[in-house]
């Protein structure tokens, strides 16, 4: 993996891996259900949504080197969609987990 989408990959393991891994954490510790997950997972808790997410980061470190080997340029626009993604999701269940201790 090159300099730039390395960097990027990191970016986006910070804010999709550990930022939504510990926002979840809090907010079933607190008693907040998680929901908006797959349909087929009725009960879940934290291992599987930690589960979910380890399968998910080799998949998409595979999925860049994939396109890296194939001179395809969208890797970026890819781990930058992950990223921005893990923001957003970040940031809602943060406010969310705010708005409801508050």
């Amino acid at each position: 993996m090159n300099s730039e989408n390395k960097a990027l990959f990191i970016f986006g393991f910070i804010f999709f891996f550990i930022g939504d891994l510990a926002t979840t954490y809090i907010a079933l510790s607190n008693g907040m259900p998680e929901s908006g997950l797959v349909r087929v997972i009725t009960r879940y808790n934290f291992s599987i949504m930690l589960l979910i997410k380890v399968i998910f980061y080799p998949a998409l470190y595979f999925f860049i080197e994939y396109l890296e080997k194939r001179d395809n340029y969208l890797c970026g626009a890819v781990l930058g969609l992950v990223a921005g993604m893990g923001m957003t999701v970040t940031w809602m269940n943060a406010l969310a987990i705010m708005e409801y201790l508050g």
